[in-house]
């Protein structure tokens, strides 16, 4: 299949260029048929792409939802006009006859990194200024995306290391995100923005969260990062008041790979 780009080209590629990822979604019908349990297959993306996909995440059921047949995916290689696949069936260890299969994808191209259903990005590693949250919230809403908020110790692990290794510090000892979620000094919780209970823990030391007198205000999270070359201990989470401008913010964003 031949790409026609005109403009479409042109702006696809001011996307990428501006580091705001690009992430297509499609599905594909493979007639397929095995006598194991596992098969190969191509999924051909219907689409003009203008690169190789950084990240590609399918599923695979037969197009048929009468039959009984239940498929893994793992995917081999990926290319610019399609991706390879591996279909295994798993309802059992059996193979099946001449059938449609039906595999849903999504791709994601971009300076980022994916985890779990997250792209993970920085709009610009190196920009540096001073943003409360809502300023923070509507530069990554403008760019596509949302404050990141984290789930577990899993995903600060993640979010903590990525952008240790992604921004540019520079001259500067520590690099500051704002995330997403909130912190109740009452009841000493952290609430995502989708309303579910996040990450407590990983705190800065020396006394954080603050909770008390003077401190009811503290709703706000910011995440303070040292450099991959720095092993001084104050890092991590620190509850601050979301209306304060007066810290130097390297904003991370996130947006979804998968439509929840």
């Amino acid at each position: 299949m031949k790409c026609i780009w005109f403009v479409l080209l042109v702006e696809v590629m001011s996307v990428v260029d501006s580091y705001r990822p690009l992430t297509n979604r499609g599905s594909y019908e493979v007639s397929s048929f095995s006598t194991k349990a596992k098969s190969i297959a191509e999924v051909i993306y219907m689409m003009c792409l203008p690169k190789v996909p950084d990240y590609v995440h399918a599923t695979a059921r037969p197009s048929n939802p009468s039959l009984p047949h239940k498929f893994n995916l793992t995917i081999l290689e990926i290319k610019r006009g399609s991706f390879i696949v591996k279909i295994e069936r798993v309802d059992q260890a059996t193979g099946w006859d001449r059938m449609p299969i039906t595999v849903v994808w999504s791709s994601y191209i971009g300076n980022g990194m994916v985890y779990q259903n997250l792209i993970l990005w920085f709009p610009d590693a190196a920009d540096r200024r001073g943003m409360d949250r809502n300023t923070a919230s509507k530069y990554c809403i403008d760019k596509g995306g949302r404050l990141v908020d984290i789930v577990d110790k899993a995903m600060y692990d993640v979010v903590y290391n990525y952008c240790r290794q992604t921004i540019a510090f520079g001259s500067f000892s520590t690099a500051i995100i704002w995330l997403g979620s909130s912190y109740n000094t009452t009841t000493d919780t952290v609430t995502q923005s989708n309303g579910k209970p996040g990450y407590l823990g990983d705190w800065y030391p020396g006394g954080y969260p603050r909770r008390g007198s003077g401190h009811e205000t503290d709703t706000g999270l910011v995440l303070a990062i040292k450099p991959p070359s720095s092993t001084h201990p104050n890092h991590g989470m620190i509850n601050y008041l979301p209306t304060s401008s007066g810290r130097t913010i390297t904003q991370l964003c996130s947006t979804n790979l998968i439509n929840p």
